[in-house]
């Protein structure tokens, strides 16, 4: 009898570790299954096109980028200042201060080609290892409204034109184009191509 009842009680004692350890693989199945079933939310930026004021807002955005970098140098509290050649250079603070975090940071909005390119035509300098930026004594103020600007889409692609981005004091030719196309990775929308004489020494 006594055999019976300790034969009883290790069958019993197994049956409760597998049934214990079937049910979090059991519920872990579930959890993956729900979360596979769960529709991916996209961002206003993967849908541009369809409200002509968030394509403003974009561009707005898109061509402050530089200046960002260029109020964080002067608003590092804690970076230097060099002279050199009549420039002073400002010591950038951690989220620039490296060739690639800038460039990252204006592939948020441009393609990698532009970024680049925008990256290049900064007047950059390394001191022991810390990346400094003069800043420039001409800017190029930017009027980009639901006003003055069109949206025209097309096979996927969006084709912006701005009038009169500019006051007429500071340039004759004020037209601005710009071509926003989605990045295959991301599928957010990045300006590919920005066209029009005005402010381009900063982007070619």
């Amino acid at each position: 009898m006594k055999t019976n009842w300790k034969k009883w009680m290790i069958f019993l004692s197994l049956s409760l570790i597998v049934t214990g350890c079937a049910l979090p693989a059991k519920e872990e199945s579930k959890s993956n299954t729900k979360a596979q079933s769960k529709p991916v939310k996209l961002s206003a930026i993967q849908k541009l096109g369809d409200n002509k004021m968030d394509v403003v807002l974009f561009l707005n955005r898109a061509e402050h980028l530089l200046e960002e970098v260029y109020f964080a140098a002067l608003d590092n509290a804690k970076g230097k200042t060099v002279y050199e050649d009549g420039l002073a250079f400002r010591e950038l603070p951690k989220q620039f201060d490296s060739k690639d975090k800038i460039v990252k940071y204006f592939g948020r909005f441009w393609s990698t080609p532009l970024a680049l390119a925008m990256y290049d035509k900064l007047t950059t300098k390394l001191v022991k290892e810390k990346l400094y930026i003069a800043i420039p004594r001409v800017d190029y103020p930017v009027l980009i409204s639901v006003r003055n600007t069109t949206v025209a889409k097309a096979n996927g692609e969006l084709n912006v034109t701005v009038q009169d981005a500019t006051d007429s004091s500071f340039a004759s030719d004020r037209t601005l184009h710009y071509r926003l196309v989605r990045d295959q990775k991301t599928k957010r929308f990045e300006i590919k191509t920005r066209s029009g004489t005005y402010g381009s020494e900063q982007f070619q």
